[in-house]
């Protein structure tokens, strides 16, 4: 059975379950500013209670705005600390919390800040355009913007990293970067990134993505929201099918339940629909989004995990992406991560594992 069929069977035989009708999304509440924080940071408090930074009027494009929220996990008590911070950027239909398990499994010492993007967690709908008008350029300029609010604050990350769509999203900064003759590096003095399990650009061969098999299973999960516009929702009743079952289509040890993934805020019940289409080069979009060869060969370190279950991206692909963006055919900075729970998600469900693959890897050279 290849990749293509092994989704298939797992999402479609999962939509039998599906209840009538479509799940609403959550009008977003107010989020309450207080202080707080050790000298020299002043930290809002999200209306789930998370610290963070709430980034008002943030522009996408001309005449459109939303407010954002960058989530605090772990500790930050000086602006100079922030270096030690990692900068994370959450996965389609996946919130900020969804890095959450990561954070505490790096221990008390931990920084993690992760913006979520529009409709989700403690950020609010954009002003100006439909959510569902949104595509990932936006969300690329998004980041821009966060990273810029932040510099201006004096908190400076070295390190980003990109699950999933976030993955795509880091290679579409750094490229937008390089076009303008800037970087990572030169831009915000980001020294590393590293993809987890990131979807990958139209030079990468991608079996389930080039199999055009994916168009029909988009649609099947396209709903319009009056408030919000075309969207991709995937009701979280059938998270286990799409995202914690191996390559045998089994549900894999270690998943979490429905409830536990709502009542963690991982997930997002939308995505702009036009968003979904870009990201896999479906609908009204001919390709994937491009990242240029060798795109990190100097300046900005780069590693790629990937995991061995995972029935999205297989390990081949994913080392082939690290070579195409780094140039490096010995796969130095490449990680796999291997064992019969590693899906799309494991940072959810072995958070553990992620934090020992990067760990592992702290000394790689290419």
């Amino acid at each position: 059975m290849n990749i293509v069929e092994l989704t298939q069977r797992c999402v479609f035989a999962a939509l039998v379950a599906l209840p009538a009708g479509c799940m609403d999304l959550p009008v977003d509440a107010d989020v309450e500013a207080r202080q707080g924080g050790g000298p020299g940071i002043d930290l809002d408090i999200g209306a789930d209670g998370t610290p963070g930074f709430l980034l008002e009027d943030v522009e996408l494009r001309p005449g459109v705005t939303v407010d954002l929220f960058v989530n605090l996990y772990g500790t930050l008590d000086k602006a100079s600390k922030s270096k030690h911070c990692h900068f994370a950027v959450h996965g389609g239909v996946f919130a900020a919390a969804s890095w959450r398990p990561y954070a505490e499994a790096l221990g008390e010492d931990a920084c993690v800040l992760v913006a979520d993007m529009p409709v989700r967690g403690n950020s609010g709908a954009p002003q100006g355009a439909l959510f569902g008008d949104l595509d990932l350029f936006d969300y690329v300029t998004a980041i821009e913007e966060v990273l810029e609010r932040l510099d201006e604050r004096k908190i400076r990350p070295r390190t980003i990293l990109g699950h999933s769509m976030g993955g795509t999203l880091v290679q579409m900064l750094q490229q937008r970067f390089l076009d303008e003759g800037s970087s990572l590096r030169k831009r915000f003095g980001i020294r590393d990134a590293i993809l987890v399990a990131s979807d990958l650009p139209a030079e990468v061969p991608w079996a389930l993505g080039d199999s055009g098999d994916l168009s029909g299973l988009i649609q099947a999960f396209a709903v319009e929201e009056p408030a919000y516009g075309s969207l991709f929702e995937i009701p979280v009743a059938l998270w286990p099918a799409f995202y914690f079952t191996d390559r045998d289509g089994d549900v894999v040890p270690g998943a979490l339940t429905p409830a536990e993934i709502e009542a963690g805020g991982f997930n997002a019940l939308g995505e702009p629909l036009r968003a979904i289409h870009q990201l896999n080069g479906t609908g009204p979009f001919t390709s994937r989004p491009s990242a240029g060869a060798e795109l990190f060969e100097t300046g900005t370190r780069l590693r790629a995990i990937a995991y061995e279950e995972d029935i999205y991206v297989q390990l081949a692909e994913s080392e082939t992406l690290y070579q195409h963006l780094t140039g490096d055919p010995a796969s130095r900075c490449f990680v796999r991560v291997l064992g019969p729970d590693t899906v799309h998600v494991l940072q959810f469900s072995n958070p553990q594992a992620l934090v020992d693959a990067i760990a592992d890897s702290e000394d790689c050279h290419y």
